[in-house]
Protein backbone atom coordinates (compact mmCIF):
# COMPACT_ATOMS: atom_id res chain seq x y z
CA UNK A 1 0.00 0.00 0.00
CA UNK A 2 1.32 3.30 -1.19
CA UNK A 3 2.06 5.75 1.56
CA UNK A 4 -0.85 8.35 -0.03
CA UNK A 5 -3.79 4.89 0.32
CA UNK A 6 -2.50 4.77 4.45
CA UNK A 7 -3.23 8.49 4.92
CA UNK A 8 -6.33 8.10 2.76
CA UNK A 9 -7.42 5.15 4.71
CA UNK A 10 -6.41 6.50 8.58
CA UNK A 11 -8.45 9.84 7.46
CA UNK A 12 -11.16 7.82 6.83
CA UNK A 13 -11.36 5.72 9.96
CA UNK A 14 -10.73 9.48 11.57
CA UNK A 15 -14.38 11.14 9.57
CA UNK A 16 -15.89 7.90 10.32
CA UNK A 17 -15.39 8.14 13.81
CA UNK A 18 -16.81 11.69 13.67
CA UNK A 19 -13.46 13.22 13.84
CA UNK A 20 -11.32 15.54 11.10
CA UNK A 21 -9.19 14.17 8.92
CA UNK A 22 -5.31 13.60 11.23
CA UNK A 23 -3.05 15.83 9.55
CA UNK A 24 -0.41 14.10 12.00
CA UNK A 25 1.49 11.50 10.23
CA UNK A 26 1.29 8.01 12.26
CA UNK A 27 4.98 7.51 12.11
CA UNK A 28 5.48 11.28 13.87
CA UNK A 29 2.62 10.04 15.97
CA UNK A 30 4.29 6.54 17.25
CA UNK A 31 7.64 8.89 17.80
CA UNK A 32 5.98 11.31 20.29
CA UNK A 33 4.37 8.54 22.22
CA UNK A 34 7.49 6.53 22.50
CA UNK A 35 8.21 9.31 25.24
CA UNK A 36 4.97 8.59 27.19
CA UNK A 37 6.70 5.97 29.79
CA UNK A 38 4.69 3.33 30.98
CA UNK A 39 4.06 0.21 33.00
CA UNK A 40 4.66 -2.77 30.69
CA UNK A 41 2.25 -5.59 30.89
CA UNK A 42 1.03 -8.66 29.84
CA UNK A 43 -2.36 -8.78 28.72
CA UNK A 44 -3.91 -12.55 29.15
CA UNK A 45 -7.12 -14.80 28.27
CA UNK A 46 -8.07 -18.28 28.22
CA UNK A 47 -10.42 -19.60 25.11
CA UNK A 48 -11.24 -23.81 25.24
CA UNK A 49 -8.59 -24.82 26.99
CA UNK A 50 -6.29 -22.93 25.10
CA UNK A 51 -4.10 -19.79 27.14
CA UNK A 52 -3.28 -16.55 25.34
CA UNK A 53 -1.35 -13.84 25.71
CA UNK A 54 0.88 -11.11 24.66
CA UNK A 55 2.98 -7.68 25.97
CA UNK A 56 1.14 -4.02 26.32
CA UNK A 57 1.25 -1.04 27.37
CA UNK A 58 -2.17 0.13 26.44
CA UNK A 59 -3.12 -0.06 30.01
CA UNK A 60 -5.51 2.22 31.63
CA UNK A 61 -7.63 3.34 34.73
CA UNK A 62 -10.42 4.34 34.02
CA UNK A 63 -12.55 4.79 37.37
CA UNK A 64 -12.73 3.27 41.24
CA UNK A 65 -16.38 2.76 41.66
CA UNK A 66 -16.43 0.42 40.20
CA UNK A 67 -12.92 -0.23 39.61
CA UNK A 68 -12.43 -0.16 35.97
CA UNK A 69 -9.33 -0.26 33.23
CA UNK A 70 -9.20 -0.35 29.61
CA UNK A 71 -6.84 -1.78 27.24
CA UNK A 72 -6.51 -1.20 23.38
CA UNK A 73 -5.78 -4.30 21.56
CA UNK A 74 -5.19 -4.35 17.62
CA UNK A 75 -7.50 -6.03 15.71
CA UNK A 76 -5.07 -7.84 13.84
CA UNK A 77 -3.74 -9.49 17.11
CA UNK A 78 -3.78 -13.00 17.68
CA UNK A 79 -5.38 -12.90 20.97
CA UNK A 80 -7.98 -10.07 20.26
CA UNK A 81 -10.83 -12.61 19.13
CA UNK A 82 -10.13 -15.15 22.11
CA UNK A 83 -10.27 -12.18 24.80
CA UNK A 84 -13.83 -10.82 22.72
CA UNK A 85 -15.16 -14.12 22.82
CA UNK A 86 -14.23 -15.36 26.55
CA UNK A 87 -15.30 -11.79 27.61
CA UNK A 88 -13.09 -11.86 30.55
CA UNK A 89 -9.20 -10.69 30.34
CA UNK A 90 -6.31 -10.17 33.09
CA UNK A 91 -4.10 -7.86 33.03
CA UNK A 92 -0.56 -8.82 34.39
CA UNK A 93 1.61 -5.84 35.85
CA UNK A 94 5.21 -7.58 35.19
CA UNK A 95 8.00 -6.54 38.02
CA UNK A 96 10.96 -5.23 36.83
CA UNK A 97 13.01 -8.43 36.81
CA UNK A 98 10.68 -9.73 34.16
CA UNK A 99 11.98 -8.33 30.59
CA UNK A 100 11.88 -11.55 29.53
CA UNK A 101 8.58 -12.19 30.23
CA UNK A 102 8.08 -9.36 28.31
CA UNK A 103 10.22 -10.11 25.48
CA UNK A 104 8.84 -13.66 25.45
CA UNK A 105 5.00 -12.00 24.93
CA UNK A 106 5.95 -9.73 22.60
CA UNK A 107 6.49 -12.21 19.91
CA UNK A 108 4.00 -15.18 18.20
CA UNK A 109 4.59 -18.01 19.15
CA UNK A 110 2.29 -21.23 19.87
CA UNK A 111 1.91 -22.92 23.62
CA UNK A 112 3.43 -19.41 25.10
CA UNK A 113 2.64 -20.46 28.70
CA UNK A 114 5.04 -23.66 28.88
CA UNK A 115 7.66 -22.29 30.01
CA UNK A 116 6.14 -19.19 31.98
CA UNK A 117 4.91 -19.85 35.64
CA UNK A 118 1.26 -19.02 36.10
CA UNK A 119 -1.89 -20.38 37.74
CA UNK A 120 -5.45 -20.07 36.47
CA UNK A 121 -7.48 -17.92 37.99
CA UNK A 122 -11.19 -18.91 39.32
CA UNK A 123 -12.83 -17.96 35.81
CA UNK A 124 -9.68 -19.26 33.95
CA UNK A 125 -7.71 -16.76 32.97
CA UNK A 126 -4.16 -17.21 33.61
CA UNK A 127 -2.44 -15.47 36.08
CA UNK A 128 1.57 -15.10 35.66
CA UNK A 129 3.87 -15.59 38.56
CA UNK A 130 6.34 -12.83 40.20
CA UNK A 131 3.93 -10.29 38.84
CA UNK A 132 3.82 -6.62 41.00
CA UNK A 133 0.18 -6.74 40.54
CA UNK A 134 -3.05 -8.24 38.48
CA UNK A 135 -6.06 -7.35 37.69
CA UNK A 136 -8.75 -9.70 36.59
CA UNK A 137 -11.89 -8.29 34.56
CA UNK A 138 -14.88 -8.77 33.06
CA UNK A 139 -15.60 -6.94 29.55
CA UNK A 140 -18.45 -4.45 30.30
CA UNK A 141 -17.92 -2.44 26.94
CA UNK A 142 -16.46 -2.94 23.49
CA UNK A 143 -15.53 0.32 21.63
CA UNK A 144 -13.49 -0.19 17.65
CA UNK A 145 -11.66 2.69 17.05
CA UNK A 146 -9.40 2.66 14.30
CA UNK A 147 -7.32 -0.83 14.04
CA UNK A 148 -7.86 -1.75 17.80
CA UNK A 149 -10.95 -2.38 19.76
CA UNK A 150 -10.90 -0.31 23.40
CA UNK A 151 -12.04 -3.26 25.91
CA UNK A 152 -13.53 -1.52 29.27
CA UNK A 153 -13.06 -4.02 32.05
CA UNK A 154 -14.98 -3.73 35.44
CA UNK A 155 -12.09 -5.64 37.84
CA UNK A 156 -13.21 -8.59 39.76
CA UNK A 157 -9.72 -9.76 41.64
CA UNK A 158 -7.05 -8.28 42.33
CA UNK A 159 -3.31 -8.93 43.40
CA UNK A 160 -0.06 -7.08 44.36
CA UNK A 161 3.36 -7.85 45.53
CA UNK A 162 5.82 -5.57 46.74
CA UNK A 163 8.24 -5.15 44.00
CA UNK A 164 8.70 -2.48 41.58
CA UNK A 165 7.09 -2.55 38.05
CA UNK A 166 9.16 -3.21 34.54
CA UNK A 167 8.88 -0.15 32.76
CA UNK A 168 9.22 0.83 29.30
CA UNK A 169 10.20 4.05 27.27
CA UNK A 170 12.07 4.89 23.88
CA UNK A 171 11.72 1.45 22.87
CA UNK A 172 13.30 0.47 25.89
CA UNK A 173 13.04 -1.71 28.90
CA UNK A 174 14.02 0.13 32.55
CA UNK A 175 12.81 0.30 36.37
CA UNK A 176 11.48 3.24 38.23
CA UNK A 177 13.96 4.23 40.41
CA UNK A 178 12.76 6.00 44.04
CA UNK A 179 11.83 9.71 43.54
Amino acid sequence: MQMGSIRSAINSIGAALGGKPSTVDANAFRTVMRQLAGCVTVITTEENGTLYGFTATAVCSVCAEPPTILIAVNKTARTHPHIDRKGAFAVNILADGQKNIAEHFATKGENQFASVEHRLSERGVPLIKGAAAQLECEIQQRIPIGTHTVFVGQVIGTDVETLAPLVYHDARYGMISHI
